[in-house]
């Protein structure tokens, strides 16, 4: 076996997977288990979605037209022990996380110049990442980085992904079912990267696994990676 290839020092870790999936928690906390930085795409996702409210943009061509201009600037860490997320000197970490930003940014996120602007970004993050490196979103390791040594797509039924859901932001489970089933939907009907099982990626079920036994199935997975 090559010895270089067990190791891995800059191991790239793909995260695809469903709204309510876990994904973002289960890759975080794998993260800080393996010693990796982490980056959550959909957090860039959301802070576009922010700046597009902020500034009252509908159209896709206003939208590129801020972007190429340097108008929206973006600072994410990529520190699994850290969430910061900065956009324009404005501290966004918890505004993304609120509801009026889930419920637009699918729209804005199928705007394939966002789309294109955004993979430059996470690239060029993955490119500085100085160890191994979780990254998670709905499109990583078909489109942004194919070529990873090691993906996952994490899943669970719709009905158990709305329950944990609406627990975590005690809401009604069906609001929230209805609700992730449209996001579900424009999320894989999308004519630009749609969320699809990458190729060569390992699905972790979590429907009848708990938080902690997820995140064991996940480093069980990577670690038989590494060892490839």
């Amino acid at each position: 076996m090559d010895a270089s290839k067990k190791t891995r020092p800059n191991m790239v870790i793909t995260v695809d997977g469903p709204s309510g999936s876990g994904k973002s928690s289960i890759s975080k906390k794998a993260a800080q288990d393996l010693g990796y930085n982490f980056l959550d795409t959909g957090a860039m996702y959301r802070s576009i979605t922010w700046f597009c409210l902020q500034e009252n943009l509908v159209a896709e061509d206003e939208i590129i037209q801020k972007l190429e201009r340097d108008i929206f600037q973006l600072k994410i860490t990529i520190n699994p022990d850290e969430e910061s997320v900065i956009v324009n000197d404005v501290d966004v970490t918890k505004i993304i996380r609120e509801d009026v930003i889930t419920s637009q940014v699918s729209k804005f996120s199928a705007f394939a110049g966002v789309r294109k602007y955004l993979v430059r970004l996470q690239r060029e993050l993955v490119s500085r990442s100085n160890t191994g490196i979780v990254v998670e979103g709905r499109d990583i390791g078909s489109v942004v980085l194919p070529d990873a040594p090691c993906k996952i797509f994490i899943t669970a039924t719709d009905a158990i992904r709305a329950q944990r859901r609406a627990r975590q932001t005690n809401t009604d489970s069906y609001e929230v079912l209805v609700s992730q089933r449209n996001r579900d939907k424009l999320d894989s009907t999308r004519t630009v990267s749609p969320l699809v099982v990458p190729k060569g990626a390992i699905i972790l079920d979590n429907t009848n696994l708990d938080f902690d036994q997820s995140v064991a199935q996940f480093l069980e997975i990577v670690k038989a990676a590494k060892d490839e």
